[in-house]
């Protein structure tokens, strides 16, 4: 029974030994290791494909639609409310996979705006800057009215908005056509549409607090109004103008 009990002490004994003896070599071999090592073990079991690298467009100052509308917040609206509301289609695409298709009420004043988070300050950038997207009409000919709007501040809630003619900047076609239209040319008047007075009221527009881009029509100037938009962006340096002397005609309060 002593012996027993010997034996058993000493197995006791030897399996202490062994495992001590393991986890101090075990510590040894990987003295010499870092993380990447140990993560990294079992890379050669694994095909591992090499990552995009992401190319920053140093040039964009901001993303007003892309592929979406703005994450983080961003939004679109149309009105009036019956008006079709904007969606995003795989029918048609110039960068990426996706475009816009804008649908609007020809009969009546109506539009359709695309409204990033936050806003964004564009002073840095007007003398320079442009706004830039690609285009495609149903029909081609379309008259529309291409609108940035700021965040509403200074007019209550309701945003102010500059405005050019489209047929001043170029037709829409049944092909992808590129705009390139210099910040400047739109000035500095913002107008926002009063409804408790049911009048058009001037301020100056907050190019310091940018909020998107709109597109819109004026009653019965087209028969019909679809388009699809891509790639709608704000940039710090464009071509510059090329078109009629002093337009716009006012541009200041």
């Amino acid at each position: 029974m002593e012996t027993c009990t010997y034996m058993n002490g000493n197995l006791k004994k030897a399996v202490w030994t062994g495992a001590l003896a393991a986890l101090v070599l075990a510590s040894s071999s990987f003295a010499g290791y870092g993380f990447s090592d140990y993560r990294d073990r079992d890379q050669s079991r694994f095909v591992k494909k090499p990552a995009k690298p992401f190319r920053p467009d140093k040039e964009v100052v901001t993303v007003v639609m892309r592929e979406a509308i703005p994450r983080g917040g961003g939004y679109t609206y149309q009105y009036p409310r019956e008006n079709p509301e904007p969606v995003l289609t795989d029918k048609y695409a110039m960068e990426g996979a996706l475009s816009m298709e804008i649908e609007l009420i020809a009969s009546d004043y109506s539009g359709v705006a695309i409204c990033i988070a936050g806003s964004v300050d564009l002073t840095p950038y007007l003398e320079e800057g442009v706004l830039e997207f690609w285009i495609k009409g149903a029909k081609g000919g379309e008259n529309a009215l291409f609108v940035l709007v700021d965040d509403g501040v200074k007019s209550g809630g309701e945003s102010l908005q500059v405005k050019l003619r489209s047929k001043s900047l170029g037709e829409i076609t049944t092909e992808w056509k590129h705009f390139s239209i210099p910040l400047k040319l739109f000035g500095n008047t913002g107008v926002y549409w009063d409804a408790k007075n049911t009048r058009e009221v001037m301020l100056p527009f907050a190019w310091d607090k940018f909020k998107g881009f709109r597109l819109e029509v004026r009653k019965d100037e087209n028969e019909s109004f679809k388009v699809w938009i891509d790639d709608i962006v704000i940039k710090k340096h464009g071509k510059p103008y090329e078109g009629p002397a002093y337009y716009p005609f006012r541009n200041e309060i």
